[in-house]
């Protein structure tokens, strides 16, 4: 086994540690309801015994981006960590994060009192996602704030020679895990000694280091701990606010985002317009997710008045802006405005990224979504099938995103009769169920349930006999797991 291929097996098994620990503790799954999906079809024939496929097999690894940056692309720089952090090793590493947060999510499900431990982990996974959909620009975020790490720790090594961040930084180049560096960089951050700037960037690459590894809880401690002694600093005010914004945390991330705004205004020399209204646009988002509808309406209209002329009105930070608004038009139920703000973003994005950009798929999803609720059954239809196939190009054949996209698209089809490619919908789904969960789960009953009344509204009757004998089989056995243990 060559070198690469070693970083790559230890940076899965790494990762993959901690995510078995976390299915030992989820041995049970939740009770599904006693009607799965659609009801047993009635069968005339006799009933078919059901197999028991276990989980699929691991997917293909994706093969490594189309590289731009003529820095990464080409022979590593010197010093420089795309050397030893490896798009394979990176990709292994996002994959196993991916199952780990999807783990412990499924650990807190029956969790009495959990509530908000559930919504961390529940954005963990959905960030966890999103990494997956932009991997390259995943990787190189991943990169660049290695190689600031390695940087700071560099400059500290050159005051104080006998400091551990020689040794750290050292380490740090010839490894892909920077657990130690963000340690380090944890604990120094809180000594008064180093100084409040220096501290205050230790803190701040600390939490970077726990964003990347999406421990999103300790990431935003240590943004708090920059902010406390630099309150001041653009970057941090800008980081945290964002982390905020994602984690619902919205009076913090409204008051850094608005300290960041003034601080923009307030810049000597002058500010640079489309920075301000960009600005001016997160902040107005932060006040619509808080509740402040009366707050975001002038600041949308300020900043998308300087984004269109900046920008032009048809550039994508436009179309996330009036998406944004279409989120606005759609929590005060005001559903057609909201359709046609979401069509523009869609188009808007669509003509200046591609047919099968990423960036469509929050659009489309929107788009669809609405129709259902319109009676637009088709129209949900195609914008599914366009998402699908976007999905498909972008992540990987096991991801949770396009199970889910599938089986929403299964239901779109079953909408407008097209029992078929439900059907077909439906079997993908499953395949990457199975890859995901133990076999005794509940979503895995539903989609057996789903392809049984399938295939009987098909004729296809041993097919749903099969599947309905699956599900049942996997539905006593859960009923087993929550069957009170007998009195001593």
């Amino acid at each position: 086994m060559n070198g690469t291929n070693w970083l790559v097996f230890l940076a899965t098994i790494a990762v993959l540690a901690a995510a078995l620990g976390w299915r030992r503790l989820r041995r049970k799954a939740a009770r599904p309801s006693k009607h799965a999906a659609r009801p047993a079809p009635q069968m005339d024939g006799p009933a078919i015994g059901g197999g028991t496929a276990g989980g699929q097999p691991m997917a293909e690894p994706l093969p490594p981006p189309e590289l731009s940056e003529p820095e990464v692309a080409g022979p590593p720089r010197p010093d420089s960590v795309s050397s030893v952090l490896l798009w394979e090793v990176f990709l292994a590493r996002q994959h196993a994060l991916a199952v780990t947060c999807r783990l412990k999510l499924e650990s807190l499900e029956d969790k009495v009192g959990g509530a908000q431990e559930r919504r961390l982990a529940q954005q963990q996974v959905r960030i966890s996602g999103e990494r997956m959909v932009r991997l390259e620009a995943s990787y190189q975020e991943e990169l660049a704030c290695h190689e600031a790490v390695i940087a700071f720790l560099g400059k500290l090594a050159d005051r104080d020679p006998g400091s551990p961040a020689a040794q750290i930084r050292e380490s740090l180049l010839h490894s892909a895990f920077p657990g130690e560096a963000e340690h380090f960089l944890d604990e120094w951050s809180q000594d008064r000694q180093h100084g409040r700037t220096r501290s205050a960037m230790a803190a701040f690459l600390s939490g970077r280091l726990a964003e990347l590894r999406i421990d999103l809880a300790q990431a935003l401690t240590c943004y708090c701990r920059a902010l406390h002694l630099a309150p001041d600093d653009p970057e941090y005010l800008r980081t945290a606010g964002n982390l905020a914004h994602q984690l619902g945390h919205y009076d913090y991330a409204r008051r850094w985002r608005a300290a960041l705004l003034r601080l923009i205004r307030q810049r000597p020399g002058g500010c640079n317009p489309l920075e301000l209204a960009l600005a001016q646009r997160d902040l107005a988002y932060t006040c619509l997710k808080a509740g402040r509808q009366d707050e975001a309406g002038p600041l949308y209209k300020s900043a998308m008045s300087v984004m269109g002329t900046e920008l032009g009105n048809n550039h994508p930070e436009m179309a996330t802006a009036w998406f944004q608004i279409g989120e606005m038009q759609e929590s005060q139920g005001t559903f057609e405005q909201a359709y046609v703000l979401y069509q523009r973003s869609f188009k808007m994005l669509e003509s200046t990224l591609g047919l099968l950009d990423p960036r469509l798929c929050p659009a489309l999803e929107k788009l669809a979504t609405l129709s259902l609720r319109f009676g637009r059954e088709q129209d949900a239809l195609a914008y599914y099938r366009k998402l699908v196939t976007i999905q498909e190009k972008a992540l990987s054949p096991d991801h949770p995103f396009l199970a889910d996209s599938l089986t929403a698209l299964a239901e779109a089809c079953i909408s407008c009769g097209e029992f078929s490619l439900a059907e077909q919908c439906c079997r993908k789904s499953l395949k990457i169920t199975e890859a995901i969960h133990e076999r005794e789960h509940p979503t895995i009953v539903a989609l057996l349930s789903e392809l049984s009344w399938l295939c009987a509204q098909q004729g296809k009757l041993e097919e749903a006999s099969r599947y309905q004998n699956e599900a049942e089989a996997i539905h006593a056995a859960l009923d087993r797991d929550e069957a009170p243990a007998p009195a001593s």
